[in-house]
């Protein structure tokens, strides 16, 4: 494909030919007027052949562009400055951005990635939905450890079931905590993360 500079510069030698061949028609109406215009297609031409030079070595590579050359790749557990082994750097983890919303009584929560809900124990509650923009609203999912929507087959899925605190089975609260169960938010078989249900008297 052309680029527009050198389609200018096509387009004027062009116009020069063309006047190059009205000065050769002039020369049958007189000499003076035919040797002007050729002189003055000498000129057009002439700034023609200089625009055409500029654009040649415009689209050059500059000296700095050819010198640089790109650095080799450093291995993980090597220190570009003394090629010693470096100490591993620290994973950054991010958070999937999801949320669960809760109905507890008349109230409606939406809970944060690691956040606890506390709720009475005697207050019914629902999973109402997992909220999570990048995922297919069909296959996202909240397990409620501890409890099972559906009796008959356990498919990890307790969105839209009414909960309690006795229908839960105590042995699945959190290691180390009393009344606590976490909710498992995924997006089919793929966990995103989880939130805490905090049983109160």
């Amino acid at each position: 494909m052309f680029n527009p500079e050198i389609i200018l510069a096509l387009v004027n030698t062009g116009i020069a030919l063309v006047m190059f061949t009205l000065s050769a028609i002039m020369l049958k109406i007189g000499r003076k007027k035919f040797l002007t215009a050729i002189a003055l297609s000498g000129i057009y031409l002439l700034i023609n052949v200089y625009y055409i030079c500029l654009i040649s070595f415009s689209n050059r590579p500059s000296i700095m562009e050819t010198q640089v050359v790109n650095p080799a790749r450093v291995l993980p557990n090597e220190s570009p400055a003394s090629g010693l082994n470096a100490p591993e750097a620290e994973a950054v983890v991010y958070e999937p951005d999801f949320h669960v919303v809760i109905i507890a009584g008349n109230n409606s929560f939406t809970v944060a990635p690691g956040d606890e809900l506390e709720i009475k124990k005697n207050v019914a509650f629902e999973i109402k939905e997992v909220q999570y923009p990048q995922g297919n609203k069909e296959n996202l999912k909240a397990d409620l450890k501890g409890f099972a929507g559906n009796a008959r087959f356990n498919d990890s899925q307790d969105i839209g079931y009414r909960i309690t605190y006795d229908g839960i089975m105590k042995h699945w609260a959190v290691e180390g905590e009393t009344d606590k169960y976490e909710i498992i938010a995924k997006d089919g078989k793929e966990p995103l993360g989880s939130i805490y249900i905090k049983f109160i008297d």
